[in-house]
């Protein structure tokens, strides 16, 4: 595990929706939690996350789903810290397509809807390389 966090600036970024979305009001749970499913073995993770479907309404949850021929395939859940900052939690898609690039594209459709909301930064979590591909991508620095 990493001990480097990052987040995106979002004024440094110039994306647009690229996908079919919808902030999901009333989140199927069977098939939230079947994309989950399918994401874990695609990834082959030793350890998973749990998910708890009381969050996915809660007030200060986003919970974004993504569409591929009017079917959920994919969504992401963040957490609202205040009306400025939010935190990608947690992004997960069947991949029974991977041509699609949801992962490619949501986080750059995430940056233009969270720009265009009034949010000035995405807190993405520990840094991989393939996150700083993003732009306005920033590694938080050390206490001072």
């Amino acid at each position: 595990m990493s001990d480097i966090y990052a987040r995106i600036d979002l004024s440094k970024t110039n994306y647009n929706v690229t996908i079919e979305y919808k902030v999901l009001q009333h989140p199927d749970v069977e098939r939230i939690s079947s994309i989950y499913r399918d994401y874990c073995l695609y990834k082959q993770f030793e350890s998973v996350y749990p998910l708890f479907p009381s969050e996915w309404d809660k007030p200060h949850v986003d919970l974004i789903g993504y569409f591929h021929n009017h079917q959920l395939v994919a969504y992401s859940m963040f957490h609202k810290y205040d009306n400025k900052n939010v935190h990608a939690d947690q992004f997960a898609w069947d991949y029974k397509n991977p041509a699609l690039k949801i992962g490619y594209k949501s986080l750059r459709t995430e940056c233009a809807l969270y720009k265009a909301w009034g949010y000035d930064y995405i807190y993405i979590g520990e840094h991989y390389e393939y996150k700083s591909e993003i732009q306005g991508y920033e590694i938080l620095g050390p206490m001072t």
